[in-house]
């Protein structure tokens, strides 16, 4: 009996906890700090080492969100420089 209960409260902790799931693309684009955050996690930090088929499950989104942030980085960088050379200046 008293080695039932220790593993019994073990099994319902464990049944309870929530897998891990990562944020949308659209999340990651809205908020830079947390695009910081999960690209360091699955770069270098507690994502980095898993598998790659779960590591894909888990950081698929960042990936998407740090080429989306990059193409209209480029974009703003280009329609910047269209504008400082096709304005006349009076």
């Amino acid at each position: 009996m008293r080695k039932i209960l220790p593993l019994s409260a073990l099994l319902i902790v464990c049944g309870c906890q929530q897998n891990v799931v990562g944020p949308t693309a659209k999340e990651l684009i809205a908020s830079p700090p947390l695009l910081t955050e999960w690209r360091a996690k699955c770069e270098t930090g507690e994502y980095s080492h898993l598998p790659a088929d779960q590591k894909a499950n888990m950081c698929a989104t960042t990936g998407e969100a740090t080429i989306a942030v990059a193409q209209v980085k480029a974009g703003n960088e280009e329609a910047d420089f269209f504008r400082q050379n096709t304005i006349r200046k009076k």
